[in-house]
């Protein structure tokens, strides 16, 4: 059976959201987005500075503060001006966050084996290769995107 392009990337799409909407169900003590996302790039990036943070997050230096200041507020993190440089604020996990980390860490693992129960090793093989020929793809159209805005 062939499987036209856009269902294809309607069920890529499709299942991509449905695997964020139940990890951010399950993992989240508050209700607010990116939460368990900033959490682990913090434990990843123990001491980093807030504006490394929003760079490796990929969000604007505002939007990570407020969601900071909720982490901050609820007991997850500790932010401390660097104490060279007074500008800088530097960015860790508190017992309590890492405890939070350690449940994520464990409820992604679970939920990865149960999701992938009936997936044989063949098959997770196969699907990483397709990924990585779209992954090919994407790069070099972006890369041919980025030269024609510099021509044009």
């Amino acid at each position: 059976m062939a499987v036209s392009n856009e269902e294809f990337f309607k069920r890529l799409a499709d299942l991509v959201k449905d695997i964020n909407s139940t990890i951010q169900c399950a993992a989240q003590p508050s209700n607010f987005r990116g939460q368990g996302r900033i959490i682990d790039l913090i434990a990843h990036h123990e001491g980093c500075a807030q504006r490394e943070l929003a760079v490796l997050a990929g969000v604007k230096p505002g939007s990570l503060t407020e969601v900071l200041e909720r982490l901050e507020r609820n007991g997850y993190v500790s932010r401390q001006r660097d104490e060279r440089d007074r500008r800088v604020i530097r960015v860790a996990l508190t017992t309590r966050g890492r405890t939070f980390h350690a449940d994520l860490v464990a409820k992604r693992t679970a939920f990865a084996r149960r999701l992938l129960t009936d997936v044989s090793p063949k098959e997770r093989e196969q699907f990483i290769r397709v990924v990585d020929k779209m992954q090919t793809q994407l790069t070099d159209m972006m890369a041919k995107n980025a030269q024609l805005k510099r021509k044009g």
